[in-house]
């Protein structure tokens, strides 16, 4: 998960200094490229913050998941641990 992390942290800086470059190049005014370049990073902003909310309501979707079925577990374990401590002692 952390190298996939990575890679899109790369791909995304690598985009927004194609964005920019392709913004300074551009025959425009100062003013309106000043507009565009703080339009694409507030764009760029709100997609980050976006893909961060989504990994963090995946995260605990999982997390949640996981203790469920490790408290499922351990009820399973602790009825059988139970039954073979009732068997062991009806058989003495």
């Amino acid at each position: 998960m952390k190298n996939s992390a990575n890679i899109f942290l790369g791909i995304l800086g690598a985009a927004t200094a194609g964005v920019i470059i392709g913004m300074l190049i551009a025959p425009e005014k100062g003013e309106t490229l000043r507009g565009n370049l703080k339009g694409t990073a507030s764009d760029l902003a709100k997609r980050l913050g976006d893909l961060i909310a989504s990994g963090k309501d995946h995260y605990d979707e999982v997390r949640s998941t996981a203790m469920d079925e490790a408290n499922d577990f351990k009820n399973e374990l602790r009825a059988e641990a139970n039954n073979a401590y009732k068997k062991a002692k009806a058989s003495i």
